[in-house]
């Protein structure tokens, strides 16, 4: 069959230059930071991934080297490579900020204002970072010194590049940020989601808790309805399935509907699971209905995924990710959460299980951030899709001057 070689060159350009793998880091964190004038407070540790180098912990946790601080009045400001959008009925950022435990001096009061421009910006009011020091939500940090999330709503604004964190009052160590996160960046996507994988306890164990967040488009985006993750060789296995990744929202979760088994079960040869989203935890929901851009599924933290001990930590692992519409994203750990390059590490000043808490290791976190092609935009072309442009022009020239050679009538 011979084809049009018009139709061949943008097959090609097409296939070769569609890029569907974000780069980078996550949409969600901000990747831009200054210290306003008169500040010194190294604004620039809150950039990426929360990774728990704090602001002068002075030791206090892993890599402890800046002794700049935010002192009270000073301020800086964070910018996020996409604006961040407003979700109807949940919080809109958080910020991760070291805070002491019971005992400890160290309080600020945080102000926060977001700007959709960087010139004009929305007082959004305050949070104390002391509150956090007893908080009796996300039971591990309760009374204990680490970095703990602080949650902001939007209120009316939307579409918010940048967000200023001001010290208005309180201690010179008051204000040690990490990271800041936007719950719903503007991706634009039909299909698009982020996953973490945080290690859990000690290195000799194989406990992991997950954390899937819908980043599609607020118009047009798709719900995300299941999640399954599978171990291979089949001859290692889960031994911990049972538990919900439950919503941001607290509007239903992500029920796990196959190969659910518990600690005590004991069950070899399970080495895959699937969760399906739903609404009452007891029965998946209907079809279509699922984690609405915006909204993420999540472990508690004194729940995970437990895997064969003599396994290697995640590697062999693949994932796939369902969307309401019927499209399944698979991606695998060693290549694609690897190969993504958002590793980080992650100091849990205390282990989560003991009832006399003791010090921990730094533990790794990976990010991984699926995007298909932005909806309505013509795809573009990259480096590998110019130069098969350029073979696939050569090949349309050398056709067109064969087809226009004289045919000749045997003698």
């Amino acid at each position: 069959m011979r084809h049009n070689p018009l139709f061949v060159l943008l097959t090609l350009v097409f296939l070769f230059s569609a890029e569907v793998q974000a780069q980078g880091s996550p949409s969600s964190y901000a990747t831009g930071a200054f210290d306003e004038i008169g500040s010194t407070g190294s604004a620039s540790v809150a950039l990426g991934v929360p990774d728990y180098f704090f602001v002068n912990d002075n030791g206090l946790g892993f890599g402890g080297t800046n002794v700049d601080t935010f002192d009270v009045g000073e301020a800086t400001v964070l910018t996020f490579p996409l604006p961040l959008l407003n979700v109807a009925g949940q919080f809109d950022l958080i910020v991760s900020a070291f805070v002491g435990g019971l005992g400890a001096t160290d309080n600020a009061t945080v102000g926060v204002e977001v700007s959709s421009d960087g010139l004009n910006y929305a007082d959004l009011g305050s949070f104390s970072t002391e509150e956090a020091r007893v908080r009796s939500i996300e039971r591990h940090e309760r009374n204990f010194e680490g970095v703990k999330r602080f949650w902001i709503e939007f209120g009316v604004e939307t579409d918010v590049t940048h967000v200023r964190l001001t010290n208005l009052s309180g201690t010179t160590e008051g204000l040690r940020l990490d990271a800041v996160e936007g719950v719903l960046p503007d991706t634009g996507r039909a299909h698009a989601f982020e996953i973490r994988f945080e290690r859990y306890r000690v290195d000799a164990s194989e406990r992991f808790l997950l954390r899937l967040k819908n980043i599609s488009s607020d118009l047009g985006g798709q719900p995300i309805t299941g999640f399954t993750l599978e171990k291979l060789p089949i001859n290692e296995w889960m031994e911990d399935t049972i538990h919900s990744l439950l919503a941001s929202d607290g509007v239903g979760e992500m029920l796990c509907v196959s190969n659910c088994v518990g600690d005590a079960d004991g069950l070899p040869g399970v080495h895959n699971a699937t969760w399906a989203f739903s609404l009452d935890g007891l029965v998946p929901a209907a079809p279509g209905i699922g984690l609405e851009p915006g909204r993420s599924g999540a472990h508690e933290r004194f729940r995970n995924v437990d895997i064969d001990a003599l396994g290697t930590y995640l590697s062999g692992f693949t994932f796939w990710v369902e969307f309401a519409d019927g499209v399944v994203i698979p991606f695998d750990f060693d290549t694609d959460v690897v190969g993504f390059g958002n590793i980080g590490a992650r100091y849990q000043k205390y282990t989560y299980y003991s009832s006399t808490p003791s010090l921990s290791g730094p533990r790794t976190v990976h990010y991984f951030e699926y995007a298909d092609l932005p909806t309505q935009q013509v795809p573009s072309i990259d480096a590998k899709g110019l130069v098969l442009l350029l073979l696939a022009l050569l090949g349309i020239g050398v056709a067109l001057a064969r087809s226009r050679r004289p045919n000749r009538s045997p003698a």
